[in-house]
């Protein structure tokens, strides 16, 4: 069976331009897949992806010459998706751009300290952020709207409704900390007195007030995540996503309880089903695609520069295992 790529590795894979020989002294070639080059900078992100996938499904990082390999395979790819994306004369819109330079400050706000140690520099992570959105192109290109195998709206709407939810809820915790700082649950009478408030909020609601009006007039943002975001106590998510619309609802965990409101994420103009369509989109056909470029990117020749790749794979482990 071929292996396809995730979603993180793919979006690597395809880079705004041929990422040739570098202008600065401290790049060096890797590889030459067809006729492109490709530098040591693009070659340790791509390897220190492959490493993440590893670790992922549990292989482990210790045959560096299987991890290569991976890395190698996701050069070849890039290069057959830029191909695509420039012989079909596509072009990235505004909206696009302007996500190119969001999300690459965002990445090296976050892990640029990472990506310096590993040899990777803030203009590659532009290059791989440019990278996502060339996928994004080929992908509705295939199976958007209008196209050849179009996605039908009762498959995407399916898997929307089966993996997302929208919400506004304020939190009480039914634990607090003890004089030794560990934590403890509430006493009985404390407990009893939280959910006798939060029952008082519901009731509130029920007969019209909004939730930033129980919540103290302190503004409620809604919320919108996948069921299965593991930063919510677990069944939480589940639960809300279960509710009906807009009806106020307590739910109570081990240590927390909530009053929750799930909205509908598909109404009003800027609604999350349509402004993440493509994300949808990606979860049904993304391995589909991914197959596909694997499979034409196979008849490129590859030249390696060993040295290049051994010491790049060798600092991105390094740097991989300080982390520890």
């Amino acid at each position: 069976m071929k292996k396809t790529l995730s979603f993180a590795l793919i979006a690597a894979v395809l880079l705004s331009a041929f990422a040739g020989c570098s202008i600065t002294p401290r790049k060096k070639t890797a590889l030459t897949v067809g006729q492109a080059e490709i530098d040591n900078e693009v070659f340790a992100y791509y390897f220190d992806a492959a490493c993440s996938e590893a670790e992922k499904s549990g292989a482990g990082l210790n045959d560096t010459d299987a991890l290569i390999e991976r890395a190698v395979e996701l050069c070849a790819c890039y290069v057959e998706a830029t191909t695509q994306f420039e012989q079909m004369s596509m072009k990235l819109d505004a909206e696009s751009r302007k996500i190119i330079s969001q999300n690459s400050e965002e990445c090296w706000r976050l892990y640029g300290g990472y990506y310096t140690k590993a040899g990777v520099s803030k203009p590659t992570i532009g290059k791989i952020e440019a990278a996502a959105q060339y996928r994004t192109a080929l992908l509705l290109y295939y199976f958007g709207e209008g196209s050849e195998y179009e996605v039908s709206e009762g498959e995407i709407e399916s898997y929307f409704d089966q993996n997302y939810v929208e919400f506004e809820a304020i939190v009480g915790y039914l634990t607090t900390q003890d004089e030794a700082g560990e934590t403890v649950p509430l006493t009985e009478e404390e407990a009893t007195e939280l959910r006798a408030s939060f029952a008082d909020k519901r009731e509130r609601m029920k007969n019209g007030d909004s939730l930033t009006q129980v919540n103290d007039d302190i503004e409620v943002s809604p919320t919108f995540v996948s069921v299965n975001n593991s930063a919510y106590p677990e069944g939480f998510l589940q639960k809300v996503a279960s509710l009906p619309y807009n009806d106020p609802t307590v739910i109570e965990t081990e240590e927390y309880i909530f009053l929750v409101v799930r909205l509908d994420a598909k109404k009003g103009d800027e609604n999350n089903y349509t402004q993440y369509r493509s994300r949808y989109i990606d979860a049904l056909r993304g391995e589909t695609l991914d197959e596909m470029l694997l499979e034409t990117a196979k008849d490129y020749s590859i030249e390696r520069r060993d040295r290049v790749i051994e010491r790049t794979a060798k600092k991105v482990l390094d740097v991989r295992q300080q982390k520890k």
